[in-house]
C-alpha cells in the first residue's frame, strides 16, 4: 500500500513539472485510448461467416418464402446472437444445394449444415475434425417419414417399407435419399416443393418424403396445411438424419478456435423452442 502511494504521488509531481500544453496532450490521449478500448464492436472488426444455404425452400430447414426462416436459420442466429459470437457477423448466402458443397471446398464459404456423407470427407471439416465426437455436435436429428394417399398408392409404398419391391417417391432436391438396406424406393427428384404434393395427388409417385419430427418432436408436415386432403403420415420415421455444421478447410485454418465456440453455442440454443413454431406451419 505504501509503496503505491508513494508512486501515486511520484506521478502527480511529475504531471506538475510538465508544462500544461504537454498535460493536456498526455490527458487527452489517455482519454481517446479508453474510449477506443470501451467502443463496442464495428461491422469492419468483425469476423464474417458465411452460411450457404439452398436458393429455394427445402422444408423445414429452410423457407425462402416472404421472408428467410425455417429450422436451420433460426437456430444458427440465435447461437450468433449469443454474446460470446459479439464479433461475428452472420451471412446467408443462397446458392444451388450442389454449388454449396462445390464452394465449401473451393473456401468460398465457410459453412453448410447438412448429414454425414463419405463423399464430404474430401469437401469439408466435420466435428470430429476439431477434436469433438459427432455425437455430442449434432446440429439436429429429423426424423423423415413416407406420406402416401390411401388406396393403392399407401399399399405399394406399405409393401415397398417391408422391402415387397420398390415403389416411387417424391423428394425435393437437396433433400436426403438416404434409406435402410432392405428397402427399394425410386426417387424422383423435384425442384418446386408444392410440385411434389401435386404428383403424390395425381398418383404420379407412390409416396413422398418428408420431415415428420425434428429430434422426436413432431412438426407440421405442410401437406395438411397446403391445401391437400387425405395424405397418410406413415409411422415410424423410415430415417433419422443427424445432421452437423460442416466448416470449410480454409475457414479452420484461419479461425479454428472460433469454429469450435460456434459449435458450442449451437448447442446452448433452446432448439425445442424453436422446433414448436413449426407444430402447425400454414404454407
Amino acid at each position: 500500500m505504501y509503496w503505491t502511494r508513494g508512486i501515486k504521488q511520484l506521478v502527480i509531481f511529475a504531471m506538475q513539472k510538465i508544462p500544461s500544453f504537454c498535460r493536456a496532450r498526455i490527458q487527452l490521449t489517455i482519454a481517446i485510448s479508453a474510449a477506443l478500448l470501451c467502443a463496442p464492436v464495428s461491422a469492419q472488426d468483425k469476423t464474417i461467416v458465411n452460411f450457404c444455404i439452398p436458393n429455394s425452400t427445402v422444408y423445414p430447414f429452410f423457407l425462402n418464402d416472404q421472408a428467410l426462416n425455417g429450422i436451420n436459420h433460426d437456430v444458427v442466429t440465435a447461437a450468433f446472437e449469443q454474446p460470446s459470437l459479439v464479433n461475428f457477423e452472420l451471412r446467408f448466402v443462397k446458392r444451388p444445394w450442389k454449388r454449396c458443397n462445390m464452394e465449401l471446398k473451393s473456401g468460398g464459404i465457410d459453412m453448410i449444415v447438412g448429414g454425414y456423407e463419405k463423399s464430404r470427407d474430401d469437401v469439408g471439416v466435420y466435428p470430429n475434425e476439431l477434436g469433438f465426437d459427432n455425437s455430442d455436435m449434432v446440429f439436429s436429428t429429423a426424423d423423415v417419414c413416407f406420406v402416401t394417399m390411401p388406396g393403392e398408392q399407401k399399399q405399394k409404398t406399405l409393401a415397398g417399407m417391408q422391402g415387397e419391391g420398390d415403389f416411387n417417391v417424391g423428394v425435393v432436391a437437396g433433400f436426403s435419399q438416404d434409406h435402410k438396406p432392405d428397402i427399394s424406393p425410386n426417387w424422383v427428384v423435384i425442384y418446386n416443393h408444392l410440385e411434389k404434393y401435386r404428383l403424390l395427388e395425381k398418383g404420379r409417385v407412390d409416396a413422398i418424403a418428408q420431415v415428420c419430427s425434428m429430434d422426436k418432436q413432431p412438426i407440421a408436415t405442410k401437406a395438411e396445411t397446403s391445401g391437400f386432403q387425405n395424405f397418410e403420415t406413415l409411422q415410424p420415421p423410415y430415417l433419422s438424419n443427424p445432421a452437423y455444421i460442416i466448416y470449410s478447410e480454409s475457414f479452420v485454418k484461419r479461425h479454428a478456435d472460433d469454429a469450435k465456440l460456434i459449435l458450442q453455442e449451437v448447442q446452448k440454443v433452446n432448439k425445442s423452442a424453436i422446433y414448436n413454431k413449426y407444430r402447425s406451419v400454414s404454407e
